[in-house]
């Protein structure tokens, strides 16, 4: 059901209040996924199409990205120019989203949020934003699932009351672009009616599709998505919570690419954790139980995180132990360190540095562990590689991480949101395990954590499955 009426004055008439008005809608976490999901990086164009008072455009501006900032409402644009004056790299255009007054394959990614419920066909809309992308340029869309709250239409003049997110991709591609998805942000919009007796609670879908060519992205934009995706969600915690919103390694559990059980370890490991140690476990499963580390063992722990894996195995290696974390995103590591210094924690260091190329002297480990980050890594082979080096002979690893079993026709497709959120970095099980042989560890092992069953996992012949599994292996002696 749509309304005939166009948004333009209902905006031209609050673009000076909009920006308190978005705070009370929805959160900066909506702005940071759509971010991450396009991977838009540093000297690059975007364009943020009906902009508003500049919402996204002010992610975009601190990456360093060129932004073409286009919005149907005259009061708004001249909200934006006000906000940012001092700002060099906005080009502000009016126009209609059906109608985009920007040339053809001309920017990298384009960004959509909250529009599309506006706009009076969103199937135009979504060719046109696809229209200018360049080859291997990413739309991102956030916007309401479809609803009943009949007063956004009537009080905010929304044209739609949402959408089914089955059209919402069959329209992205209608336009021609490839890889389309229809996410979970696990957010929401919230509104109340004038009147005050009703209030809107609405979630709010992540839309992403690729533009057919340009060149695949390489380990550096991998790295670069993945430290973004994990730096906003350690910049969202809250120390008061005990859980991160919204910050999990898992897919979407609707989408059957769900790993991740709720409770990942026993609650007598967590005893005297502090709640922001405990909800950044971004993980999916429980590596330092499974490694049965001693006293007096040194541990390394790829990919770190917030720490608490490293807390972990502090207590059960004791003072005469030492463990290393290594992490290569900086607010991840000043979470750890602070919770560190709070706790009075001595046998832990965190050091800043990619699994690739680990900070540590070769032979000087006893125990390596992972929790749901080796799938994140585009060189596993050299993840593993590089594990070998450090363990003394005899060492052994233990690992918690995202498999497959099986590859689809074409893998799992590429997108930035899939591959922070351990989903299209995953691989077969069987080429993991070949991985960590050929670098030399014996003994290796998965077993899936879920179902418990033991050795290497048969290859169905039906749709691919994604789980988590326990790995081990060792360094021979």
């Amino acid at each position: 059901m749509t309304s005939p009426a166009s948004s333009k004055p209902y905006f031209d008439e609050v673009a000076g209040q909009w920006e308190s008005m978005r705070q009370s809608f929805f959160s900066e976490a909506i702005r940071d996924k759509a971010l991450s999901a396009a991977g838009i990086r540093q000297g690059q164009v975007a364009a943020d199409i009906g902009a508003g008072s500049g919402f996204i455009t002010a992610g975009l501006v601190a990456r360093g990205v060129r932004v073409i900032a286009v919005d149907q409402s005259d009061a708004m644009l001249a909200e934006m120019r006000q906000r940012f004056a001092e700002v060099e790299s906005i080009d502000c255009r009016a126009g209609e989203a059906e109608a985009l007054p920007v040339d053809n394959a001309s920017v990298d990614a384009v960004f959509a949020n909250m529009l599309l419920h506006h706009v009076e066909h969103p199937a135009a809309a979504i060719a046109e934003m696809a229209r200018i992308l360049k080859p291997g340029g990413v739309l991102a869309i956030t916007d309401l699932d479809e609803h009943t709250f009949e007063f956004l239409r009537t009080e905010q003049h929304d044209r739609w009351m949402g959408f089914k997110r089955a059209d919402v991709r069959a329209w992205l591609e209608a336009a021609g672009l490839e890889r389309a998805q229809v996410l979970n942000t696990e957010e929401s919009c919230c509104a109340d009616s004038s009147c005050g007796t009703q209030r809107a609670d609405v979630s709010v879908f992540l839309a992403v599709g690729r533009k057919p060519g340009g060149e695949a992205p390489s380990a550096d934009d991998i790295h670069s998505a993945v430290r973004d995706h994990y730096g906003a969600i350690a910049r969202r915690s809250d120390p008061d919570l005990a859980v991160v919103t919204a910050a999990s390694c898992c897919g979407d559990s609707s989408s059957g690419a769900s790993c991740c059980a709720p409770a990942l370890y026993d609650d007598a490991l967590l005893e005297n954790l502090p709640a922001d140690v405990t909800g950044l476990s971004l993980g999916c499963g429980d590596p330092v139980t499974i490694a049965g580390l001693k006293l007096g063992e040194a541990v390394l722990d790829l990919g770190s995180g917030g720490g608490i894996d490293c807390f972990l195995a502090a207590r059960q290696v004791g003072e005469s132990g030492h463990v290393i974390g290594v992490d290569m995103t900086p607010d991840m590591l000043d979470k750890a360190n602070a919770a560190k210094a709070r706790m009075g924690v001595t046998n832990v260091e965190f050091r800043r540095g990619q699994i690739e190329a680990l900070p540590v002297d070769d032979a000087t480990i006893d125990v390596v562990t992972s929790n749901c980050v080796i799938n994140l890594s585009p060189d596993k082979r050299a993840v593993f590689a590089e594990s070998f080096r450090v363990l003394k002979p005899g060492g052994r690893v233990s690992i918690s991480d995202v498999v497959t079993e099986g590859a689809g026709p074409d893998g799992l497709p590429f997108d930035v949101l899939s591959w922070s959120a351990c989903v299209a970095g995953a691989i077969d099980v069987n080429a993991y395990l070949d991985l960590m042989r050929e670098v030399g560890f014996v003994d290796v092992q998965a077993v899936d954590k879920t179902e418990g069953v033991g050795g290497e996992p048969v290859r169905p012949s039906g749709d691919l499955r994604v789980y988590s599994a326990r790995i081990t292996g060792r360094k021979p002696a």
